[in-house]
């Protein structure tokens, strides 16, 4: 039997529930955190990137952004703003995406303090689309 039974659920509705996991990788605002069993309990803020569910010989990802994460005896919960599978990703999309944060970044006017960080966000989210995606083909 898992040691975990891990939930991922996001505004627009329950992206996996009850899912049997050994193994967790989820991405925090400080960093990843890898929950094994007899994890202590924990209440985080969740980062944006992949999620990692191990369990039953199979790995599954899933992107995560922005959150919180309630890791309970044999419970995870993870509440985050989006999520998709590598299925999910149109890569050129994502590529797309990325360049033009890049160019955003890089470009010649000067940014608000809040387009900055709208524009890293982006950044970030577009980099871990397109790795997702390439989990997804392993």
């Amino acid at each position: 039997m898992a040691a975990f039974k891990l939930d991922l659920l996001t505004p627009l509705g329950v992206v996996i529930r009850n899912l049997e996991c050994d193994d967790v990788i989820i991405p925090t605002d400080r960093g990843e955190i890898n929950v094994l069993p007899q994890h202590t309990h924990v209440l985080t803020r969740l980062g944006t990137g992949i999620l990692t569910a191990k369990g039953s010989g199979e790995t599954k990802y899933y992107s995560v952004t922005h959150g919180i994460c309630k890791i309970l005896g044999e419970k995870i919960s993870i509440l985050s703003m989006t999520s998709e599978t590598a299925e999910d990703i149109d890569v050129e999309r994502a590529k797309q995406a990325l360049k033009k944060a890049e160019e955003k970044l890089a470009g010649a006017q000067i940014l608000s303090d809040v387009d900055l960080i709208k524009h890293q966000r982006k950044l970030e989210r577009a980099q871990m689309r397109i790795r997702l995606a390439y989990l997804g083909e392993q």
